[in-house]
């Protein structure tokens, strides 16, 4: 694994998929492997992008982000989810773009053969672009 180590004039980077290491051990991420491409306080300042392979039936679990103030968005590569925002549902293919804001209760689940491949973005002027994660029960 590469590490990226930010520094006050550093141009900016390439990081592979090959460069990372996944995780597996994410609380409320059942099913899910997650490789952060880049995050805050890591190898730059205010984005976070983090690959989610997502095996059929893993899910990222209805949960807000209680005290934090930022939205992320997940892009769907390819695969098929069900997403909840608020009290609305809705049935997300390939080429979407799901917003979700912090205080709103959010999450989806992979419901196609095969799994799913989303990209989570984030960002915020203040490096706080996740955490806070309360989950329903």
């Amino acid at each position: 694994m590469i590490e990226q180590q930010r520094t006050e004039d550093q141009q900016g980077f390439v990081v592979s998929l090959a460069d990372l290491k996944g995780r597996d051990d994410l609380e409320g991420h059942p099913g899910v492997t997650a490789y952060n491409f880049t995050r805050p306080g890591a190898n730059c300042r205010w984005l976070l992008v983090t690959l989610d392979i997502i095996e059929e039936g893993g899910a990222i679990e209805p949960h807000y982000h209680q005290g934090a103030d930022f939205d992320h968005a997940y892009y769907v590569i390819d695969g098929e989810v069900i997403a909840t925002v608020g009290d609305r549902e809705y049935r997300v293919g390939p080429h979407s773009l799901m917003v979700f804001p912090c205080q709103t209760v959010h999450g989806f689940k992979v419901v196609s053969p095969g799994g799913a491949h989303v990209l989570r973005l984030g960002a915020s002027d203040t490096g706080v672009v996740s955490g806070g994660n309360t989950y329903l029960k």
